[in-house]
């Protein structure tokens, strides 16, 4: 199933999904995996995207489609969709640009799930008609929950049985956490502290530790003079090698011509 509207097209699919030639495009586009998994090469490296997930492709940003099982669920968004929010609800105009890091969020997840459903069982105009009036509100879920140039907080859910170790987090994020001390805050083996936690947020402990840390540092790098050094190690980070690894894996550049970017 094909349905095009007047930002872009949505695209469902359960046949025709091998692989494919490397493409970029200039719009966002968001994959979700509703059921089996999708696996893409990027400039940074290849990415998975897990059941329930989703990854968003900034716009021109060459990417090749390696594998998906079961079904494939794309969406292809215009940049002025996220023009538009920008301009009403932001003081940064710049557009956003997502990192690269296949990423779960409850809210993104029912949106796809219900859209995915609805869609189905509609004709093409009845379709085309839903997703004019549903697509801007993902765009505002993807503003508010995908991680990316445009927040200085990494946005995640509440998990009762891991909230102590995701507050310890955020309270003292520059801390040499273990899994051991994690796991303890919240009763649990670092076994089960470690398979809990990749259930509810997509992605092991220690990533989300320290994709948490690169987002917090964001704020440090737009809006203060300090060396990429100072931040780095304010952040948690043990030195700059590491810091700067991560960040241009997520983003393609280094923390320092991402600071030059944002002038």
């Amino acid at each position: 199933m094909i349905t095009p509207y007047e930002h872009g097209i949505l695209l469902l699919r359960n046949k025709l999904l091998h692989e494919r030639n490397w493409r970029s495009d200039n719009c966002y586009k968001f994959i979700y995996s509703h059921k089996g998994k999708g696996r893409y090469a990027t400039q940074r490296g290849d990415i998975s995207i897990n059941k329930g997930q989703f990854y968003l492709f900034n716009p021109n940003e060459s990417h090749q489609q390696l594998e998906v099982t079961n079904e494939k669920f794309l969406i292809e968004l215009d940049v002025s969709l996220f023009r538009n929010v920008i301009q009403d609800l932001y003081t940064e105009k710049k557009l956003p640009e997502f990192a690269g890091i296949n990423y779960y969020h409850p809210q993104i997840e029912r949106w796809a799930s219900f859209v995915r459903e609805t869609i189905q069982d509609a004709t093409s105009e009845e379709a085309t008609y839903f997703l004019e009036h549903s697509v801007p509100q993902l765009v505002l879920l993807l503003m508010k929950h995908g991680p990316g140039s445009h927040q200085t907080q990494l946005s995640y859910h509440s998990s009762p049985s891991l909230d102590r170790a995701i507050e310890a987090i955020r309270d003292d994020y520059s801390a040499n956490w273990t899994l051991d001390e994690l796991a303890t805050l919240c009763g649990l083996s670092k076994y089960q502290f470690a398979h809990a936690f990749k259930e509810a947020y997509g992605i092991a402990p220690y990533s989300w530790l320290q994709l948490y840390r690169i987002m917090r540092s964001q704020e440090a790098l737009y809006f203060s003079d300090r060396s990429i050094l100072q931040i780095a190690l304010e952040s948690g980070f043990t030195n700059l090698s590491s810091y700067n690894k991560l960040f241009k894996k997520l983003y393609g550049r280094t923390p320092s011509q991402f600071r030059l970017n944002r002038y």
